[in-house]
């Protein structure tokens, strides 16, 4: 395309200088013809001869030299018809001397005349300056027809005794003027070298295109085969620097998108294995008691009453694993919205370990409610709160061992609410700190599956917690077992602050809030 463009312009450019060189040897020959042919006429009136062919003939060897084409100043070919249209200068000896072709002067006058000459030698012929074309190739030459008159105030055709014809020497050789030659030249090297600079930009130019293009190309393809982790390299600027780091932006998304979706089904099948063992569990004690039942073994009262109270525990069980499992499909549903309204938190503590006081009973662990009462309020779901209380004390109860304790806390930090559930176990393994919030982990997992974990407690606690806008985290209390700490805001966005609060921080939250 570059060099096509080239050509034409090119092309172009020759044929306008051709066009302007024609118009200006046009007014040349012009101006020219028209004083010579005054000369001529003079001249005419001042020769002597038997005929007005012969004093022609001699009036334009006066005024013209003896080589004809030594015009002053110019290069032009000069020749003088008579009334007959016969050519009376120059005589066929300097014709030969300079080699002006006979076919030439025959397109003048002859039989081969070409339509453009004879009708301006016509025009002349009947007093009237005339122009036009001759040769037959791709460029013909301009020539030019003044009327010699006998007297300068006569023009009349009666006057006119013969033609002066001038034309370029070029038309001989049949070749373009060497104005237009040396101008062609220059155009055509010029534009040579340009098609070749366009050229050589345009490939390079091509190749910043093509290079990122084709890393895209790559990249895609690679990534239709499953590798995510494909980026593209490059330095490109512009539409294709802001295509190749959309394309990087996909691909990252797509990577995330792909490692959760992974994520979500090694979580499913987990889901299902867990489930699959936390159901049968509790389901086989209940069918085997009520086999026993039906059969009879059951002898006396205490023993249906130890019986029942077992069925009775399993149910609950599974009531808590079905819970459980409905609370997580809010959170995966994003259905998770606090209805929030101000809660004093002592109140809730007392209300959450009355229902669970015949469990810490049974494990002989002694449960403490050690949040002042003149705590602020705190904006929160009273009913998500107490799923969280219930499911870290469940948490902390079933790691703590007969004698101990667990202890729960609170205290302001700042514009938060901190609140502490601590037992008295044996800790959590500093590895498994940062994973214990989620879904399915298990510290130990044979000791969960034994006393019924879903694996799903922490991980629904996480959940509320952060719906309310608070955050947590897990450590191991200095001299007693772990501590689960999370923290809820102490006023909802647009609410004045609470300063009223009179309570005695604890420095080891403190240090973990900030």
């Amino acid at each position: 395309m570059t060099m096509v463009a080239t050509i034409l312009l090119a092309m172009t450019v020759l044929v306008a200088i051709i066009y302007f060189y024609n118009n200006d040897q046009k007014s040349r020959m012009s101006e020219l013809a028209m004083s010579r042919a005054q000369q001529l006429g003079q001249s005419f009136m001042n020769v002597a001869a038997d005929t007005d062919s012969a004093r022609l003939a001699r009036a334009s060897y006066t005024v013209f030299p003896a080589r004809v084409t030594d015009v002053p100043g110019q290069q032009y070919l000069v020749a003088v018809l008579n009334r007959n249209n016969k050519i009376v200068y120059p005589g066929a000896q300097v014709r030969q001397q300079y080699k002006l072709l006979p076919q030439f002067f025959s397109q003048l006058v002859g039989a081969h005349q070409q339509a453009s000459a004879r009708q301006a030698i016509a025009s002349a012929q009947q007093g009237h300056s005339a122009s036009g074309e001759i040769g037959r190739g791709l460029f013909p030459q301009p020539f030019f027809a003044q009327p010699i008159f006998t007297r300068e105030d006569l023009e009349t055709p009666d006057a006119v005794v013969g033609v002066l014809i001038i034309l370029p020497s070029t038309v001989v050789e049949e070749t373009l003027p060497p104005f237009v030659m040396a101008v062609g030249s220059v155009v055509l090297i010029a534009s040579f070298f340009i098609a070749v600079v366009a050229a050589t930009a345009a490939i390079l130019f091509s190749r910043t295109i093509t290079r990122p293009l084709t890393r895209l190309t790559v990249a895609t393809r690679k990534m239709a085969t499953g590798d995510y982790t494909i980026r593209v390299q490059t330095e490109a600027q512009g539409e294709l620097g802001e295509l190749a780091k959309t394309f990087n932006e996909m691909a990252a998304q797509l990577h995330r998108d792909v490692e959760e979706l992974y994520k979500q089904e090694a979580w499913r099948r987990e889901l299902i294995m867990n489930i699959t063992h936390d159901l049968a569990t509790p389901l086989t004690a209940i069918a085997g008691l009520g086999e026993a039942l039906v059969d009879g073994v059951n002898q006396t009262r205490d023993d249906y009453e130890a019986t029942g109270h077992i069925i009775v525990r399993e149910t609950l069980r599974l009531r808590r694993l079905v819970k459980d499992l409905h609370m997580m499909a809010k959170v995966e549903a994003g259905a998770l919205h606090p209805q929030r309204k101000g809660v004093r938190l002592a109140t809730l503590v007392d209300e959450s370990l009355a229902v669970l006081v015949p469990e810490f009973e049974r494990a002989n662990v002694e449960p403490c409610n050690a949040i002042p009462y003149d705590l602020p309020t705190v904006p929160a779901d009273a009913d998500m709160l107490s799923r969280v209380l219930a499911n870290l004390c469940d948490n902390a109860l079933h790691h703590t061992p007969s004698g101990g304790s667990v202890t729960i806390e609170a205290h302001p930090v700042g514009q938060e609410l901190a609140i502490s559930v601590t037992d008295t176990g044996r800790g959590i393994p500093p590895d498994a700190l940062p994973r214990i919030f989620e879904r399915f982990y298990r510290v130990d997992g044979a000791r969960q599956s034994r006393i019924g974990g879903s694996g799903l407690g922490l991980a629904i606690v996480r959940a509320i917690v952060e719906a309310h806008g608070g955050r947590v985290w897990a450590e191991n209390a200095a001299g007693a077992g772990a501590r689960i700490i999370f923290t809820l805001p102490l006023q909802e966005a647009g609410q004045p602050s609470l300063s009223d609060a009179v309570t005695k921080p604890l420095s080891r939250l403190a240090h973990h809030a900030s």
